[in-house]
């Protein structure tokens, strides 16, 4: 053992990186799944991190066979092979897998409880046996893969093995067929990903980074031909960018590092894009559920919340009455109410940049503007003949049936003497329960006994404040005996023929045309209707369609409160009656309107929290987590391929100082290469991530949109997009551009023949 542990000593430099490797696929998998058993999320989002894990584990592999290849080809001369031969060169990673895995349990478990105590409201400390296992898991497969990649110095001819020199390699047939297997992978998710069929399978779920890995590797066969094609054109050309080309074209490996910069930097654009849209729909969720800043349940009927509003707050300021009706069945049957009037006062721009953003247009069209709904406390008629006479007396009388607040019938009476000049005559009478909302059902023409039976004309009628002759109504004129059975309809309003027989006009307006706005799944079989809070059913005008409407989310109708409660039956039992206020509601105000409400005030911000929690939007977060610990992973790689390259790249500046090459023109040659890399790793980023979120977002389970809330909309932000590409430039100029710069001394042609390689 001290044999081992003196030789791992030994090859530190190329175990380190094995470990942190380890450490942190351990780790992010650890606090991912851990998380998920601590909030009930899925495990499966760690599956991106597993799989750029065991991309990057065999390059150790290969690293570490290669500065144990005198080891290996003694150990062969002394007859070693097979399984021995595997036992024998296992026991160092095994140990610095084991100390990795164990490293990264912990910090993955420290990892998962502070953000369980973030984003879950969990103070669980240990995490899961899931994710035990799956840090074992992983050092199990790290432990394959570490080995896979030593095969091939385990097949390497011993009489090339025990040469000093060691040759850059193309890559082998194997690699080129996993590198195909890649890019077949990512067309594969893409195309399951499309199919939509339920819950991803891991293919789907590792399509972000397979899309990366396919980019990556595209990008690193176009920078080997193009580098390849421009040998010949930089012949004659600068020096500087004769070398970098050549350079790329031929050793395998120089470029194929940054694939997992790139998978890494597509997972974490597509990670920040659906976090970022997860957050943004979360808002325009619980700003339409909640319907306002602030929301009150009240255990009042819908006429009592209207009236306790118009107590509470006269000038409609602050307050504003809602009825949500939950409803079953069809999407229309659910229904929300608003007292419209008041919507510009208490919402304004709430709802601007939602779903719900034309509802500012259309919703003064809600109201009850054409004379069907009233809240006055009088209602006046005026009368005038249709001609003058000389004798005989006129005293209209004018019955107007009404549906007060509550829904019950009333009835008005007013009478009118009319002199023989046939001027007007006006007479008034109150109103009864309309301080919510009172709606005329009908108009009766009358005479007095003994009256004369010339004509007159009802020409104004004021009910409570509106103008009730503006609406339509339902007359005939005449019946079968060809008696006059309804006022008749003329321009100046109702006129009421020669007879002695009451004439009753009923009204169109109340409610059979009640104006409504929909969401696009709204649907019926035969007309509009709409059902009022009362439950009783109303032919409905659908003045526009939304995606999302407040309180009904996704799915429903609205209307406004005061014309819909107006004459209809009492409240249905299921519906959820609340006031909504602003959120700088003044606080005596408010208090007043929770201690008459019996309920405390539901905010938006705890509105957001529980749609967070029940749709697990908690899991967009975890998925950036996870894409911050890919980019670790693409880090390392990135930093151990570039540490490996460095000391070929020391004896390549070595070797050409010895013919005369400035120590200058060899820092442009490195940094041509550099930058060849880094605009490949850029163009890369930004073509993987576009494809990834395109393609794949929307079917990634980042939240589980719950009944009747509106769908979360995904695409394209370029935010994300540039943020990743920007870290995939600095990444790359920052480690290659470290591992190009060779000190003088360390480059000093002598290092050629103190390496035994003059």
């Amino acid at each position: 053992m001290i044999r081992t542990l003196r030789g791992a000593w030994s090859r530190r430099g190329t175990l380190l990186p094995l470990l942190l490797l380890t450490t942190v696929v351990v780790a992010g998998a650890v606090t991912v799944i851990g998380f998920a058993d601590h909030a009930g999320t899925s495990p499966m989002l760690a599956v991106p991190l597993l799989l750029l894990g065991a991309v990057a584990v065999p390059a150790t592999g290969r690293e570490l066979a290669n500065a144990r290849r005198g080891e290996i080809a003694l150990a062969r001369l002394r007859g070693l092979q097979g399984g021995e031969l595997y036992r024998l060169l296992a026991v160092e990673p095994l140990l610095v897998l084991l100390a990795g895995g164990l490293a990264g349990t912990l910090l993955g478990a420290v990892g998962a409880w502070v953000a369980a105590r973030a984003w879950a409201d969990s103070s669980t400390l240990l995490p899961g046996a899931g994710a035990l296992l799956a840090g074992a898991g992983i050092v199990v497969v790290g432990l394959v893969a570490v080995l896979t990649g030593m095969a091939g110095a385990l097949r390497e001819p011993l009489s090339d093995q025990v040469s000093v020199a060691s040759r850059p390699r193309g890559a082998s047939t194997a690699a080129v067929f996993a590198n195909v297997l890649i890019v077949a992978a990512a067309v594969i998710a893409v195309y399951r990903g499309s199919l939509d069929s339920g819950d991803p399978d891991w293919v789907v779920l590792a399509g972000p980074a397979l899309v990366g890995l396919a980019v990556g590797q595209v990008v690193v066969w176009l920078i080997r031909v193009v580098a390849r094609l421009a040998v010949a054109r930089t012949a004659n050309g600068a020096l500087s960018g004769f070398l970098a080309v050549r350079r790329l074209a031929r050793v395998a490996d120089a470029a194929t590092p940054i694939r997992v910069l790139v998978a890494a930097s597509v997972v974490a654009a597509l990670a920040l894009t659906g976090a970022s849209e997860v957050d943004d729909w979360t808002d325009d969720t619980a700003r339409l559920r909640t319907g306002a800043p602030l929301q009150v349940p009240v255990d009042e009927d819908a006429v009592g919340a209207l009236q306790l509003t118009r107590d509470l707050d006269p000038d409609g300021r602050w307050l504003m009455a809602a009825v949500l009706v939950p409803g079953e069945g069809s999407v229309a049957a659910r229904r929300a109410f608003l007292d419209t009037a008041r919507y510009d006062a208490v919402l304004g721009d709430f709802y601007d940049g939602t779903p719900a953003a034309g509802l500012s247009q259309r919703v003064a069209d809600l109201g009850g503007g054409d004379g069907s709904v009233a809240t006055g406390d009088e209602v006046t008629a005026t009368v005038r003949g249709v001609s003058a006479r000389r004798t005989g007396t006129m005293r209209p009388r004018v019955l107007v049936d009404y549906l007060d607040s509550s829904g019950d019938a009333q009835r008005a009476a007013l009478r009118m003497e009319v002199d023989r000049s046939g001027d007007e005559a006006t007479a008034s009478a109150p109103l009864r329960g309309c301080d919510v909302g009172c709606a005329v059902t009908a108009v009766t023409l009358a005479r007095t006994a003994d009256d004369t039976t010339l004509p007159w004309v009802l020409t104004a009628l004021d009910f409570g404040g509106v103008d009730a002759l503006a609406g339509h109504w339902k007359t005939s004129a005449r019946n079968w005996f060809g008696e006059p059975t309804s006022p008749v309809v003329v321009d100046e309003g109702l006129l009421a023929p020669a007879t002695s027989k009451p004439l009753t006009a009923q009204s169109d307006t109340v409610g059979p045309r009640t104006p409504v706005l929909a969401t696009d799944t709204a649907t019926w079989e035969g007309k509009p209707l709409v059902d009022s809070p009362g439950g009783d059913e109303r032919p409905a005008e659908v003045l526009d369609r939304l995606p999302g409407l407040p309180l009904v989310e996704a799915d429903g109708l609205l209307a406004d409160l005061p014309r819909a409660a107006a004459g209809a039956p009492p409240t249905v039992p299921v519906a959820q009656v609340m006031v909504l206020a602003r959120s700088d509601t003044p606080a005596e105000v408010l208090s007043a309107l929770t201690d008459a409400a019996g309920h405390r005030v539901r905010t938006l911000a705890a509105a957001d929290e529980d749609t967070a929690s029940a749709s697990g939007a908690a899991q967009a977060r975890v998925y950036s987590l996870m894409a911050v610990f890919c980019v670790l992973v693409a880090l390392l790689v990135l930093a151990a391929a570039v540490a490996r390259q460095r000391a070929v790249w020391t004896r390549e500046v070595a070797a050409l100082r010895a013919i005369g090459v400035g120590q200058g023109l060899l820092r442009r040659s490195g940094r041509v290469e550099v930058l060849w890399l880094t605009v490949a790793a850029a163009l890369a980023t930004v073509a993987g991530a576009v494809a990834a979120v395109r393609l794949l977002l929307a079917h990634l389970p980042l939240v589980t949109v719950p009944d009747h809330a509106v769908p979360l909309e995904t695409g394209v932000a370029w935010w994300p997009v540039g943020i990743a590409t920007l870290v995939a430039l600095l990444v790359v100029a920052a480690v290659a551009g470290r591992g190009r710069a060779v000190r003088p001394e360390a480059s000093r042609p002598a290092i050629l023949r103190e390496e035994g390689a003059a």
